[in-house]
């Protein structure tokens, strides 16, 4: 039976690996390069930059607060506000849907 140290130990290695690859794939984002091509420069395998996206996505989705319906207003020129602690996003009502799955991702 492991003990509580033990165990402790092991969930701050795995927040550890996680926030390592969540910066990894956030710098691959921002580099403009493909996938491929940053794994390249980086040394990384590319099949392990998936198998890391995969996990860092798992952990949203199970960090990820329940979804909420949401109403968003009809009213032409009002904002769409997203509010999160103390994050405050507002978004014009005409957003590029991909533009607003992004966001929504970039807040898991």
């Amino acid at each position: 039976m492991e003990s509580k140290t033990t165990t402790a130990f092991a969930a701050i290695k795995q927040d550890v690996r996680m926030s390592e690859w969540m910066s990894h794939i956030q710098a691959q984002k921002a580099s403009g390069m493909t996938i491929q091509q940053w794994c390249e420069e980086n040394g990384v395998n590319i099949k392990t930059y998936y198998y890391r996206l995969r996990k860092v996505r798992e952990q949203c989705v199970d960090v990820a607060p329940a979804i909420v319906p949401l109403s968003v207003p009809s009213q032409q020129g009002s904002d769409i506000v997203i509010k999160k602690d103390d994050l405050q996003i507002s978004l014009t009502p005409n957003i590029p849907q991909d533009t607003l799955i992004e966001v929504v991702r970039a807040l898991c």
